[in-house]
């Protein structure tokens, strides 16, 4: 099989901009406003140096086609979101020169995307009903919403109460937008869509707006009239996803072959998933964020033991100092080490070394589920069903994989196509795959969690055994005191200091050892990680009976369900770890 080679371009997540207006805009008014729109695109670039910034527009007539421009004027690539076939679409346009105007900057998207329309009915009534016609233009809207970080609206600021205009939009990307087409969100859930960039735009229908080509900032209802709430989240959110992208861009090479060899364990080999764009995109970036989430993972274990140790290595020099030396260089060791150890203790957190840790876990996590459901022919998407319980600080991950359904858009369901004449080879592969895989994994995991958990108990109890020998030692040479005075004061003193010391030490130590273990969450991983493991040998189990009973639909059904219980223990493994952060030890 030949070597996977990753690019920078196969992983890195895009920051997507979205574009909604009037389409009769004055002529007079469209330098101004693409020279705002381009103002704006160039200072996401600068908040954002390592994200790709990329424009949707549907490119009708007006706005969609301004931003366009200034897209291509400012060197940024721009996607055309089509909500009927090319053919149908231009029949809305009013003139020859606005087809050929449409067609130049056709040609110049960097992708194409053609929403579908609705099953079963002809197209001839879809696209010429003028009914049908605005539900495509409707849906290529929540489109937009769905998939853009910031919405730029050249609109006259009028509601209208049309679902379909710019006001619908508008209004869709406040409220929380809706699932993928076709669906809807859980009453309960918010989508948190991102900022509202509002240029009020004169146009044909409304000449004369109030403020016309001032700029409105809106956020999500999510957040009430906290304007400064709404304004850091999204500062956290591009902080986020430009960092995730840095971390991409600087990897070594030696990280991006350990990513290459990931993918290709994900692939399995196969040839016919390996030349599936589609799934190779997922398995690139599972491949590289599992690397990234490896490379955090040592980097917070050895942050974690080193803060420790220097916590204890400063007690010491306390002891030291109080009962055998008594110099001043002992006492403002104490001080020094406990400074250092704050320090690291800020260096790790300024660098969100767990942070990063646990976010990229969740996300190589999704892109791995991604994959599978993939893989099988499902169109289901992650983003709609993971962290559910954990909207807020980790909404970047879930705009992280809702932008990379774009790159998988035109391919739609990937799985039926690879196994369209043997589908039952679809959940052979699952089992083989991901099933066994994961069987495998969590039993392992498990006993080395049970393991390590087990010797670090194990340390620290001997510990605390020595504290409490130390302390009787100690008794024993208080109350032998006059004994030892008389033979030797000298010996008599230096045992007293010795227990003393050893019995603080040893106390603070297993403290420590048991600090750290419960930090490292062993005992309660092991027990989640065996949970896991009898879930996936039933999945083995009533798959393969699936399988040799040539059920697809209750394959189908166990896939789905595994997948669901796949990200929820996701979830709670990361709700677990965000409730045990480092934390510089006080006592």
């Amino acid at each position: 099989m030949e070597e996977l080679q990753f690019a920078n371009s196969d992983s890195l997540i895009p920051l997507y901009i979205g574009i909604t207006g009037h389409r009769d805009i004055f002529e007079k008014d469209q330098t101004r406003l693409k020279s705002m729109i381009r103002d704006f695109i160039e200072s996401k670039k600068k908040k954002c140096p390592h994200t790709p910034v990329v424009v949707l527009t549907p490119l009708a007539e007006g706005a969609d086609r301004l931003a366009a421009t200034a897209a291509i004027e400012s060197g940024t690539d721009f996607i055309a979101a089509l909500p009927m076939p090319r053919d149908m679409y231009i029949r809305s346009f009013t003139s020859e020169e606005s087809i050929s105007e449409f067609d130049k900057l056709l040609e110049k998207a960097s992708k194409i995307i053609v929403l579908p329309g609705p099953k079963g009915i002809p197209d001839t009534l879809i696209y010429e009903d003028p009914e049908y016609r605005h539900e495509l233009y409707y849906q290529i809207g929540m489109f937009t919403v769905r998939y853009c970080h910031t919405l730029i609206a050249l609109w006259d600021g009028v509601d209208n109460k049309k679902k379909s205009g710019t006001a619908g939009v508008v209004n869709s990307k406040k409220s929380g937008g809706p699932g993928r087409l076709g669906k809807t969100f859980e009453k309960l859930q918010h989508l948190q869509t991102g900022p509202i960039y509002h240029i009020v735009t004169p146009h044909r229908d409304n000449p004369s707006p109030d403020n016309p080509f001032a700029v409105r900032t809106y956020y999500s209802i999510h957040f009430g009239n906290d304007k400064a709430a709404a304004e850091e989240h999204d500062r956290e959110l591009l902080v986020r996803l430009d960092s995730l992208n840095e971390d991409i861009a600087n990897a070594s090479i030696s990280l991006k072959n350990k990513a290459g060899e990931r993918t290709e364990k994900l692939l399995n080999s196969n040839e016919h998933l390996k030349h599936d764009q589609a799934l190779l995109i997922i398995a690139k970036r599972r491949g590289i964020i599992s690397e990234l989430t490896m490379g955090y993972q040592k980097r917070r274990i050895l942050a974690l033991r080193i803060l420790l140790i220097l916590v204890v290595v400063a007690f010491i020099s306390l002891q030291i100092y109080a009962e055998f030396y008594g110099k001043p260089v002992y006492l403002i060791l104490y001080p020094l080490i406990m400074g250092a150890g704050g320090v690291w203790y800020y260096l790790a957190k300024r660098n969100r070394v767990e942070q990063k840790h646990e976010d990229y876990r969740a996300l190589a996590e999704a892109f791995r589920v991604q994959f599978y459901l993939k893989a099988c022919g499902s169109n289901d998407n992650v983003s709609d069903q993971y962290l559910k319980r954990h909207r807020g600080e980790l909404e970047w991950v879930l705009y992280t994989l809702r932008s990379s359904e774009i790159d998988i858009w035109p391919t739609g369901s990937s799985g039926s196509t690879i196994w369209e004449n043997k589908p039952v080879e679809a959940f052979v592969f699952l089992r083989d795959s991901w099933v066994n895989e994961q069987l495998l994994f969590f039993n392992k995991s498990a006993e080395r969690q049970n393991r390590l958990h087990r010797k670090w108990e194990m340390i620290a109890n001997w510990f605390f055994a020595g504290a409490i020998l130390s302390a009787c030692l100690l008794f024993m040479v208080s109350i032998n005191s006059k004994i030892l005075s008389e033979t030797n004061t000298h010996i008599h003193v230096l045992l007293h200091s010795v227990f003393l010391s050893c019995t603080h030490v040893f106390l603070i130590t297993a403290a420590i050892l048991h600090g750290y273990s419960d930090k490292m969450v062993f005992g309660e991983n092991a027990k989640n990680y065996q949970q896991m493991a009898h879930l996936y040998d039933i999945a083995n189990i009533k798959l393969s009976e699936a399988i040799i009973d040539n059920d697809l639909e209750k394959a189908e059904g166990i896939i789905w369900e595994l997948a669901h219980e796949a990200l929820v223990e996701n979830g709670d493994w990361l709700l677990l770890h965000r409730s045990r952060p480092m934390e510089m030890p006080k006592g």
